[in-house]
């Protein structure tokens, strides 16, 4: 069972990468995920989950499966072969920016099960995840010092005309 979100912001690539990939990071934004680890290809790390609006923690170790910069970071978690979580970020350059292509798939024995009961409440909690990141990406945005590419100019006014009395 996979499910899938795609979103498009007006940052490049590169910018967004360094928000995506820096995993301990996510305190600041993710409604659930604390990371405790960097990413590199092949890091084993832990990660605790946020459980009911962080009334309870549970802490499971991740895997870093993907990792192409700045295109690509993905993860596994849970229980190889019996139940496991499969997450990953896509970054695509489109005219006017990125798209964002988010993915969850369930795998394992019990994992096209479990990911058919829960696939509404992923559905859910991966748009409140998305809703979050395009929250850190807008403030990230409007930071001053970045970039001045969309930063309007002063406007002189005209110039008199001549002969123009000066009240």
């Amino acid at each position: 069972m996979k499910e899938e979100t795609t979103f498009d912001f007006n940052m490049s690539a590169l910018r967004v990468w360094s928000l995506i990939s820096d995993l301990r990071g996510y305190a600041r934004w993710h409604p659930i995920y604390r990371i405790a680890g960097d990413a590199e290809r092949g890091a084993e790390m832990d990660v605790t989950w946020l459980l009911f609006k962080g009334d309870r923690k549970m802490t499971t170790q991740m895997v870093i499966n993907r990792l192409t910069k700045p295109q690509l970071i993905g993860w596994q978690m849970g229980v190889k072969g019996f139940l496991t979580f499969d997450e990953r970020y896509e970054i695509e350059p489109i005219a006017n920016g990125v798209s964002i292509h988010h993915s969850v798939e369930c795998r394992g024995i019990i994992g096209g099960l479990v990911g058919r009961m829960m696939r509404k409440g992923l559905r859910r909690t991966m748009r409140v995840q998305d809703a979050a990141f395009l929250a850190l990406l807008r403030r990230q945005s409007r930071l001053p010092g970045r970039s001045m590419r969309h930063h309007r100019r002063p406007i002189k006014p005209p110039p008199p005309p001549p002969g123009a009395a000066n009240d």
